[in-house]
């Protein structure tokens, strides 16, 4: 059992630690926070300031009364009340401001051939995030195993979330990936993409310096299966496009992204270089949560769009620090081509309405459609 004698530390930490091993405390009323906790959480007793007798007495019967289960109780409850990983986290956002601003969620399924090299980025980046979670979807492969080993190769803490079943729908994990991140910030890390040291410490340097910012992104490199080099950027894409807005790093205004980014087709080309503010994904969610559950394929595009709808900005990184893999196990290559052209028709509405239909954004839309008509007819 504990015993505190102090009749004038307001909350020692020797509680918190009496807690954690599973000892039930004996304090003094009157004499700092420790008794209302202890009342609060039923951790142990006080007993009148000063009453030593009283003390002793309270001390003889709670050892008496005190068995594993209630052991354990307390410990649990320690942990939940009082993570000394989120007091450490917040000691370190005081003296580092820039410290610990970003909760990284790996959206996976099936994917544990990926696993390894995806936490291995995360683990270098040279801006350290606040939490690291594994949201997984019902994966009937060694995935909890693999992320398992490797944090504990690595000496991180990462947070496996499971589900007992598929939800069938990977922006129903974005929402997920929101609400359970308490940061400012979120990035969904796909997890068969991979990233540059840098990624993060970029693009928080961009999102820092405009606050009106949405989301950001940076260029990508493409990979293959295998992590061969396709190519090194998108900037010959981009230029294709018919856009000057993505050549340099900077903050764009959402109207002119909306039009020149977003109006014809969907240059923000991997969800995984995207470092999103989270109140903006959650209201971006909550705009398009009945549209969202019907797209396959554009559902990252819709939201991009419904992030802009009411202003702010995107912060962009020209460098290619996000690595985008491609490989026919994406949703493109399952899609049949009329459901694929139904969705960027669906867009090229939405883009329209929000943009108040400006003069010759709907011919570009129609030569985009007819552009991808002729891919997916090949």
């Amino acid at each position: 059992m504990h015993l505190l004698t102090s009749r004038e530390d307001p909350f020692p930490s020797v509680v918190l630690e009496a807690m954690s091993a599973g000892v039930p405390t004996v304090a003094f009323e009157e004499a700092g926070g420790a008794p209302d906790v202890l009342r609060d959480l039923q951790a142990g007793v006080s007993v009148p300031l000063g009453d030593a007798a009283a003390m002793v007495r309270q001390l003889r019967a709670i050892a008496l009364q005190t068995g594993p289960e209630e052991r354990a109780r307390l410990a649990r409850l320690a942990r939940r009340q009082f993570p000394f990983a989120a007091y450490a986290d917040r000691l370190l956002e005081l003296a580092l401001p820039r410290t610990g601003r970003v909760t990284v969620v790996v959206p996976n399924y099936n994917y544990a051939h990926y696993l390894p090299t995806r936490l291995q980025s995360i683990f270098a980046q040279t801006e350290a995030p606040a939490e690291i979670v594994v949201l997984d979807d019902a994966s009937a492969d060694r995935s909890e195993r693999v992320v398992r080993q490797e944090a504990a190769r690595a000496g991180r803490d990462v947070r496996w979330v499971g589900s007992p079943s598929n939800s069938g729908n990977v922006f129903a994990q974005w929402r997920r990936a929101a609400e359970m991140a308490e940061t400012e910030f979120v990035w969904i890390a796909e997890a068969d993409d991979g990233a540059e040291p840098a990624l993060l410490e970029r693009l928080l340097e961009a999102m820092r310096a405009d606050p009106e910012a949405r989301f950001g992104f940076a260029d990508s490199r493409a990979v293959d299966a295998g992590g061969a080099t396709l190519w090194p950027d998108h900037q010959g894409y981009y230029r294709e496009s018919g856009t000057s807005l993505l050549e340099r790093s900077g903050t764009i205004p959402a109207e002119p992204f909306l039009r020149e980014c977003l109006g014809s087709r969907n240059l923000v080309l991997n969800a995984s270089a995207v470092l999103w503010r989270r109140e903006a994904l959650l209201a971006a969610l909550d705009r398009c949560a009945d549209l969202l559950g019907e797209f396959r394929l554009a559902g990252d595009w819709l939201l991009y769009a419904e992030a802009l709808a009411g202003g702010g900005s995107v912060a962009y990184v020209a460098e290619p620090l996000n690595l985008h893999r491609r490989h026919g196990a994406g949703v493109t290559h399952g899609m049949p081509p009329i459901r694929h052209l139904d969705e960027i028709r669906r867009m090229h509405r939405r883009v329209r309405a929000l943009l108040g239909n400006p003069a010759g954004l709907q011919s570009e839309q129609r030569r985009a459609l007819t552009a991808a008509r002729r891919v997916l007819q090949d």
